[in-house]
């Protein structure tokens, strides 16, 4: 391969992954816990961007309950998130692994 060849697959590839990442700011994830009662959404980006309790979670007595919610909640929206990213990329950087290793820099 030349390296002419090279630097324009390369420009493509950085073109496909820059569409990606405003891909993913634009899409939206869901992750809960607790069965719904604390549902986390965030950017395909990973940003979270809203948190819902559902009121009966809500205990006084038990708050540590409530923070164990939220946490595995967020955890899950950005595992989903990450799912996400992963699929987006891949999808945009198709093919490139033959590179001669330099997929990687992108």
């Amino acid at each position: 391969m030349n390296i002419q060849k090279l630097m324009k697959e390369a420009q493509k590839a950085q073109r496909k992954v820059a569409e990606a990442q405003e891909r993913l700011a634009s899409m939206s994830v869901e992750g809960s816990a607790g069965a719904g009662m604390v549902t986390a959404t965030a950017t395909g980006e990973g940003t979270v961007t809203a948190v819902r309790i559902d009121p009966a979670v809500v205990d006084p007595e038990d708050v540590e309950m409530l923070e164990d919610l939220v946490t595995a909640a967020v955890n899950e929206v950005q595992r989903r998130a990450k799912e996400l990213q992963e699929k987006e990329m891949g999808s945009a950087m198709g093919g490139l692994g033959g590179m001669g290793g330099m997929g990687g820099l992108f």
